[in-house]
């Protein structure tokens, strides 16, 4: 097939209609709709409920040294064995009392190795301050309703 030129070097694009064909470009946009939600967004909850029985629980076992924090990413364990650690389910719970200055990090002397799934690494045990000391007397106090 020859081009058609307008200028010597120079071709023109001839377009052919052919209504066998299909066109990649469409001469008319489809109609645009509305986008719809089909579902209500879920709302993320904490998987425990921080919850005042919750709290003296998890103060307990701190003072019972029963959890850790993994010295290179922070990650709060919960000591299974005196030389196995695993993810502690009340992460959350615990990282609220950090914050709250009821929990802190043993020195550095008191850091031990443990095995997180096969891999040893070093776990800070966590113990309670004087102010978390307090509120687990107090919340001992309370009695069950």
């Amino acid at each position: 097939m020859a081009y058609p030129t307008t200028a010597p070097g120079q071709a023109v694009m001839v377009h052919h209609t052919d209504p066998d064909q299909f066109s990649l470009i469409d001469s008319q946009p489809p109609p645009t709709t509305e986008a719809t939600r089909t579902t209500p967004r879920r709302r993320r909850k904490p998987r425990h409920a921080a919850t005042p029985a919750a709290a003296q629980e998890v103060l307990t076992e701190v003072q019972e040294g029963r959890y850790g924090a993994l010295d290179d990413t922070d990650r709060i364990v919960w000591f299974t064995d005196p030389e196995r650690v695993r993810h502690a389910h009340d992460e959350e719970i615990v990282a609220g009392l950090i914050r709250q200055r009821y929990v802190e990090r043993c020195p550095a002397r008191d850091t031990i190795t443990a095995h997180h799934g096969a891999i040893r690494r070093p776990v800070s045990p966590l113990r309670l301050t004087k102010e978390g000391r307090a509120l687990l007397t107090r919340w001992s106090a309370l009695a069950d309703y």
